[in-house]
């Protein structure tokens, strides 16, 4: 081989600049949504769990928490999506449910109800392909927006897949979407007339109101559902086809995603 030769394949390996070239030319920049997601995480963090009592908003961080509280959570938890409750109400009393009062026990299983749904919605997200969809769905189950945001804003930053099929909604999505749905709607009636020693509509919802202004628990739940409701507008808004007739549907807070679902 001569020498010549030799140079003019030389000059065909692309060399490493050349292979960084498009790198330099389109670098990987943190968008504005996504640096806005970033901020809006620790926000939440910092004043719905670390806070100190008064600075801010009331209730206590989690560095200070009360007894009451953590009990208050943990009845909350036990009557999950009223299974026990409605297991008592039918006389099967293997536990008796704890009593919570029917405001604070509507609020969380409503939010409960709604994250629960998120699951299909983001599994159909192809703008987070590359993510661990099911386990940032099954920790925000537990800590909602402490790892929905985060999902967020990671999936803000993804290079869309364009080698992605569409979604087709299965039988998953329908049982979740159902299930949802009876949750959330037993959630408001709950809230509104379970226990009747809890006083009338309008003392439920001064009782909530003071909640707002005091407990964190309940600020928290407040705050996921707006933010909820903010990411459902968003994920639909992706998932739905653009020409589809069903685009509506993401700004109907809970209920769209839901319908969407049974759809």
């Amino acid at each position: 081989m001569s020498s010549e030769q030799l140079k003019r394949q030389a000059n065909d390996i692309p060399s490493s600049n050349s292979l960084s070239q498009p790198l330099r030319e389109n670098p990987p920049k943190l968008s504005g949504i996504t640096i806005s997601l970033w901020v809006l995480w620790a926000v939440y963090v910092y004043i719905l769990l670390l806070s100190p009592t008064g600075q801010i908003i009331g209730g206590e961080p989690v560095w200070d928490i009360q007894p009451h509280t953590i009990q208050e959570a943990f009845n909350e938890s036990v009557n999950f999506y009223f299974i026990l409750p409605i297991l008592n109400g039918l006389g099967i009393n293997y536990r008796i449910a704890p009593w919570v009062h029917p405001v604070s026990q509507g609020l969380f299983n409503f939010a409960e109800a709604w994250m629960l749904m998120f699951l299909p919605l983001l599994l159909a997200d192809s703008q987070g392909n590359k993510l661990p969809k099911v386990g940032f769905w099954g920790l925000a189950m537990f800590l909602t927006n402490v790892f929905l945001i985060p999902y967020m804003a990671l999936r803000s930053a993804a290079l869309p897949d364009e080698k992605v099929l569409p979604y087709n909604k299965g039988l998953i999505s329908k049982v979740l979407g159902l299930i949802g749905l009876f949750v959330g709607c037993v959630s408001l009636i709950w809230g509104c007339i379970a226990f009747p020693e809890s006083g009338n509509i309008a003392e439920r919802g001064h009782y909530f109101l003071t909640l707002l202004m005091s407990d964190r628990l309940t600020i928290a739940f407040g705050v996921d559902l707006v933010l909820f409701w903010l990411f459902q507008v968003i994920l639909l808004g992706d998932v739905i086809p653009g020409d589809s007739k069903l685009r509506w549907l993401r700004f109907i807070p809970f209920g769209g995603l839901a319908i969407w679902l049974l759809e």
